[in-house]
């Protein structure tokens, strides 16, 4: 036999071999092999969506307020996506529109419903809470707010007021609303207020709520000292906003 016969019996004698070991590596079975991969994938993703499901559903019966359920069960589109911490600390707060803040300054202390969720609630405790927004609906994002905080760093010359209306001091409001009620401005003052409501966006607030008679004594105070004119009022009750999107 030639010696070129010989290495070539000798090349197909080494691919047989090698085919042979690539078959018994294979799995006898493929399609149940992939079967039982996308079982196990499965399963894997089933247990990791009840965990984050038990997880939104502990932080949601956390929080104080049925406003603030409300806003979080919307956020998290019903218990089944994370939501901005900044925004699960905002429906931790007391979401009121109530006008009348002092109930919350007794030793129950208590609140009024909302335009999310009409009913009154009670607090336990209001130590560490502030005030907060969110009232009419919830937010989705905190752009807009971080630029609003932006905004009233303008107005940090002027004491005792709500830089961040998001956390508002409930003592801070309170002062604010007793202020304004017993505050009637003069008719050239008057003028200046009612310049300021027409050029404002927002407003004091959307409805009558604690936000808006804080909001309205501080403008009140803002002609009265005539640190701020008509333009700089209205900016700063736009940049106050905190109904929600």
């Amino acid at each position: 036999m030639s010696q070129r016969k010989i290495i070539s019996i000798g090349i197909v004698a080494a691919l047989l071999g090698v085919g042979f070991l690539l078959l018994r590596g294979m799995p006898r079975n493929p399609i149940a092999s992939t079967a039982t991969c996308s079982v196990n994938a499965t399963s894997t993703c089933a247990m990791a969506t009840n965990n984050l499901h038990d997880e939104l559903l502990a932080m949601e019966n956390s929080i104080p307020t049925q406003t603030g359920k409300d806003n979080f069960l919307k956020q998290s589109g019903t218990l089944t996506q994370n939501v901005d911490p900044e925004l699960v600390d905002m429906d931790n707060q007391i979401i009121t529109c109530d006008p009348d803040v002092s109930k919350l300054l007794t030793s129950s202390p208590s609140y009024g419903g909302s335009c999310v969720s009409a009913g009154p609630g009670t607090i336990a405790n209001i130590q560490g809470k502030y005030l907060s927004g969110q009232c009419c609906s919830a937010l989705m994002d905190t752009k807009d707010y971080h630029q609003n905080l932006q905004k009233l760093q303008a107005y940090k010359s002027m004491p005792d007021i709500p830089l961040d209306p998001m956390h508002t001091p409930v003592a801070m409001a309170d002062m604010w609303i007793k202020y304004d009620h017993a505050t009637t401005l003069t008719a050239g003052q008057q003028k200046i207020y009612d310049q300021a409501y027409a050029l404002s966006t927002e407003k004091p607030c959307c409805c009558k709520c604690w936000h808006y008679f804080t909001d309205e004594g501080i403008a009140k105070k803002m002609i009265i000292d005539g640190t701020f004119g008509a333009q700089q009022i209205a900016a700063f009750w736009d940049a106050s906003d905190i109904c929600g999107a």
